[in-house]
């Protein structure tokens, strides 16, 4: 499938189900954030590889809605467990830093964002192929068949910066 086809596609289903999704984010939180929830929606949809293949689409898109309404979750999760000063500046732990790479910054521009973002979750933030599967709406066999793709892909892209 060719982005034209893909982008009608996307296109169609936001016509057919943009309000349905929203009025399930609306059900998880509230209706600003709900209305990014079905932009995120929309867009892990567009990095998705063969979107015409998904059978069931209405079912499909409701949970990418559930996933990224959990992945917000768990940011949350995350930076209000980040102790902060008086005047709300995060305070630095001893090693909370040293350990997790900036992926962004180092390999930002090398491999595309969605391998970024895959390399991520898999290596930085130690999801399971299940979890990351989930999130992406696809097989756990196909996650880490593209996990391997993306990490083969930056090995030689790195062996390349090298030469």
């Amino acid at each position: 499938m060719d982005v034209n086809q893909k982008r009608t596609l996307v296109e169609k289903w936001y016509r057919q189900y943009s309000k349905l999704l929203f009025h399930a984010a609306c059900l998880l939180d509230t209706p600003d954030v709900a209305e990014e929830i079905v932009q995120e929606t929309f867009r892990i949809v567009m990095e998705t590889d063969n979107p015409e293949q998904v059978e069931y689409p209405k079912t499909w898109l409701r949970k990418i809605v559930y996933n990224v309404v959990r992945n917000r979750q768990r940011s949350q999760e995350r930076f209000a467990s980040v102790p902060i000063d008086d005047e709300g500046t995060p305070i630095e732990e001893l090693g909370s830093h040293e350990d997790e790479p900036d992926v962004e910054l180092e390999y930002g521009g090398i491999v595309s964002a969605e391998d970024l973002h895959l390399l991520r979750l898999s290596s930085v933030e130690q999801h399971t192929y299940s979890e990351i599967a989930e999130e992406l709406g696809v097989s756990a066999e196909a996650c880490r068949k593209r996990v391997n793709r993306a990490k083969k892909e930056l090995r030689k892209k790195l062996e390349n910066d090298r030469s």
